[in-house]
């Protein structure tokens, strides 16, 4: 096309220029030629010009499919995945050196490397889509060497230190008081650690781009593989808070906030699900493994109960713990339908007695089986062995093996349907009666 406009151009000049020189019917001759090329140079012209707008338009509609895959990237890293951990990589700042039934000490290392490695081959390698973030706090931090051994094959694998506003102590409260806290064998590092996992994690997480979160302990186990996503499957099915084990929580901590909270706010509430919370209030979630959709914790009213907590400085003070908070709000601001109870994988999550009378012996927690996840033979002779096997040798443990649970009695007179908690469990598993989806909304 070019050449064709180069051309027409070049006899255009040409013949206004021969033009010039005659007259009579050969001038006219030559006019009317000119004539009909500048016509058809202005016909070219025009074609260009529609042609050069469509690839104008063109170049708009590319430009515009690739903002739109660019959008469509943001809107998916806005909905991120993460799996978090808080670990101890020394001795830990409250059980101090922890030794298992038979008095072989257990560093934060190498349950950390053992969490991990069930973690990625029961889970991670078949749901890479997630990042995995190990949090540490500014005292307790780990080795070159560590961080090395931890992320070797284990892609998404990263540290973050916690500092500043997300491991310090409140407004109002110092090191000095402390002295006066109830139940001081717990460290303040470990009230840091409650109030990251019940308050401060959720923003945390949100500024990151994150929507949905897992958390793991250092020594929480995955025992069999999960051959779903896990964050999917929560959104799929409109889930905003999932556990793995129930538990009987019975220090009664926090109640009198709580009472004071339903109190002012009991109007704007679900008035149903207000007297299940009262009807057992030790009802809980071992939260030691949950999921959760980080919204719910960051909007009224799971909000404004979690700031109202957080102000009050009980979590210092009396050492109430993130499992009866995450506990009391979700029993509160969520129906049962909203609730996922997993049962489908075997996890493991056991704390060990630290004092003379019971050293090394299952205290809280243990290994529940995951329905499917392993046949009776196996259960028994394998799993079941393994874990007898870890306190045999300890005359003070007593650790009792049944079809679905091994370990510590919180959850053991918790986790059967016939049990003190089977009312609740029912209705998880949609067995109860149905709560209804009216409520009065902050």
């Amino acid at each position: 096309m070019d050449h064709i406009m180069v051309l027409a151009r070049l006899v255009f000049i040409t013949q206004v220029r021969q033009s010039y020189y005659f007259d009579g019917l050969g001038s006219m001759s030559l006019t009317l030629l000119s004539r009909i090329l500048v016509a058809l140079t202005v016909l070219i012209g025009s074609f260009q010009v529609v042609m050069f707008h469509s690839y104008l338009s063109a170049t708009e509609t590319a430009e515009r499919k690739l903002q739109e895959q660019f959008i469509t990237t943001d809107v998916r890293r806005s909905t991120r995945d993460v799996i978090v951990y808080l670990a101890q990589f020394g001795d830990h700042s409250t059980y101090g050196t922890q030794y298992d039934g038979n008095h072989t000490a257990i560093t934060g290392l190498s349950k950390l490397d053992k969490s991990l490695d069930l973690l990625y081959g029961n889970y991670i390698q078949h749901f890479p889509t997630c990042d995995v973030i190990i949090f540490h706090d500014p005292i307790d931090v780990p080795s070159a060497e560590a961080v090395v051994l931890l992320q070797k094959n284990r892609p998404q694998l990263q540290f973050r230190q916690l500092d500043g506003q997300w491991w310090q102590l409140p407004h109002g409260l110092t090191i000095q008081n402390s002295k006066r806290w109830k139940r001081p064998t717990f460290s303040v590092g470990y009230r840091h650690m409650i109030r990251w996992f019940a308050v401060l994690i959720w923003p945390y997480l949100a500024q990151e781009g994150y929507t949905h979160v897992m958390r793991m302990d250092d020594d929480s186990y995955l025992h069999s593989a999960i051959r779903y996503n896990l964050f999917d499957y929560m959104r799929s099915h409109n889930k905003r808070y999932g556990f793995r084990m129930p538990v009987v929580e019975d220090s009664n901590v926090g109640y009198d906030l709580v009472n004071s909270f339903l109190k002012d706010h009991s109007d704007h509430m679900n008035q149903t699900l207000i007297r299940l919370y009262n009807q057992n209030r030790e009802i809980a979630f071992y939260n030691n493994w949950f999921i959760a959709d980080i919204s719910f914790f960051l909007n009224p009213p799971a909000s404004l109960l979690l700031d109202f907590i957080d102000k009050s400085n009980t979590i210092y003070i009396n050492r109430t713990g993130d499992l009866a908070i995450h506990s009391t709000i979700v029993r509160l601001f969520l129906r049962p339908d909203e609730i996922e109870w997993f049962r489908d994988f075997t996890y493991e999550h056991m704390t060990l007695c630290t004092n003379a009378n019971c050293n090394g012996c299952p205290q809280n927690g243990g290994v529940a089986r995951g329905i499917g996840a392993h046949s009776d033979e196996e259960w028994f002779e394998k799993v079941g062995r393994q874990i007898e096997d870890r306190f045999r040798k300890n005359p003070k443990c007593q650790v009792s093996l049944d079809e679905e649970y091994i370990g510590a009695n919180d959850v053991r007179i918790c986790s059967h349907l016939d049990s003190q908690c089977g009312y609740f469990l029912k209705m998880l598993l949609g067995a109860g009666p149905s709560i209804s989806r009216k409520s009065k909304v902050y």
